[in-house]
């Protein structure tokens, strides 16, 4: 009987061998995909980057002290975009570990425009807020909604990492900036 069998599943090897082989890919690829933090985003996301990186091209914003920055004129090798406002408890979280990627990284190549959305007592508050947490990087302020609109945000905090124009990464919440997976994406997005 075993011998009856045998050639009759001779006939279902090139299936099981096609099967097994396309597993192996499939699987392969997953892994891949899932170990490659660079892999390109899809759908939805892709969009929004897309959206992300047409809005800031075209940056031309005057900073709290008066100074006006055109990204449009010259991208930086990598570009931090945060929104925040005064009274954003998770916004002001983030701040000690952004004023210290700024600090160590600022010679590198790396800038931070960061949007504040305060309604009322606006530049009152961001002297404030930038005193307290000793804010070093560009402030912009954004009273009427211009830029949170443009981007379409909708909570924050965010921060939108951009690598020479393209949008690497999106913090839709707090983030640390000393998080060591952190620095490291940073060392080879201005590498």
């Amino acid at each position: 009987m075993k011998t009856r069998m045998l050639p009759k599943m001779k006939k279902y090897i090139p299936i099981f061998s096609a099967i097994a082989i396309l597993s192996f890919y499939l699987v392969s690829q997953g892994i891949y995909n899932n170990q490659n933090p660079t892999a390109n985003p899809t759908g939805e996301k892709a969009k929004k980057y897309s959206h992300y990186e047409n809005v800031v091209k075209k940056l031309n914003v005057k900073t709290l002290d008066a100074k006006t920055i055109s990204i449009k004129s010259k991208m930086p090798k990598v570009l931090i975009i945060n929104f925040w406002a005064s009274w954003c408890v998770p916004c002001l979280e983030e701040f000690p570990s952004l004023v210290k990627l700024y600090t160590n990284y600022s010679d590198k190549g790396l800038e931070v425009l960061a949007f504040n959305t305060d309604e009322k007592d606006q530049v009152k508050l961001i002297q404030k807020v930038k005193k307290k947490f000793k804010l070093n990087f560009p402030i912009i302020v954004d009273k009427s909604g211009k830029y949170i609109s443009d981007f379409m945000i909708n909570a924050i905090p965010v921060s939108i990492i951009f690598q020479k124009g393209k949008v690497v990464k999106v913090s839709n919440g707090a983030m640390d900036f000393q998080s060591e997976e952190f620095k490291e994406n940073l060392q080879n997005w201005l590498d």
